[in-house]
């Protein structure tokens, strides 16, 4: 039986360690919906592996939902945990695609040493997921946040901040009717004794 999400914020951010809550990213005053599945032990281990041993991991595929198992152990290094990573990767990957209805998804996924997107923006697409399973999270901006930095860009606004592990819907200006608006949200910034595993999907029907 799903249970009802918990909400956190208001209606335009939610929360709760249920996937029902990826749900809601349907519900117009919806801009973020955050989902906590606890990933396995197996997962976290495999992270330092792909660090240690593909320190440059940088993959992105378009390609079916079903297809993204094979295509991760044919490029990720061996390991014993190597298929757990993977399994849950691909069961995401499935989640995410069976939610919109797609047939294909735009993956990506790398090992990052720097803040890939440094300033605080929206998404030109309809609905991206984002989970940083290593390292510092995605900030982004609630509602009071974001009135505040659209009326003074200049000023550097206070942010929220997704945990590792943590997976992420953010619905940008592409979603129907969501012209204008669209979640803010950036990359963290990595000191240089640190990094990050991020992964994305989006849509590529």
């Amino acid at each position: 039986m799903l249970l009802e999400p918990k909400l956190t914020f208001s209606r335009y951010a939610v929360s709760s360690t249920d996937a029902s809550v990826l749900t809601e990213i349907y519900n117009p005053d919806t801009q973020i919906c955050i989902w906590n599945p606890q990933f396995s032990q197996g997962v976290q281990d495999y992270a330092l592996i792909l660090k240690q041993g593909a320190g440059n991991l940088s993959l992105r595929q378009v390609l079916a939902p079903s297809e993204l198992g094979e295509y991760l152990l044919s490029t990720l290094p061996d390991s014993a945990t190597r298929s757990v990573f993977v399994n849950e990767i691909q069961t995401l990957a499935e989640m995410f695609a069976y939610l919109f209805e797609l047939e294909r998804i735009g993956f990506r996924m790398g090992v990052l040493e720097r803040a890939m997107c440094p300033k605080f923006h929206t998404d030109k697409v309809p609905c991206r997921l984002v989970a940083t399973l290593k390292g510092k999270g995605t900030e982004w901006l609630n509602q009071s946040q974001t009135l505040a930095w659209q009326q003074d860009k200049a000023q550097e606004p206070t942010w929220e901040s997704l945990e590792p592990g943590e997976i992420a819907l953010l619905k940008g200006e592409g979603w129907f009717g969501n012209e204008g608006q669209g979640l803010v949200h950036r990359s963290p910034s990595v000191t240089p004794d640190d990094w990050r595993l991020f992964l994305s999907m989006d849509f590529a029907n």
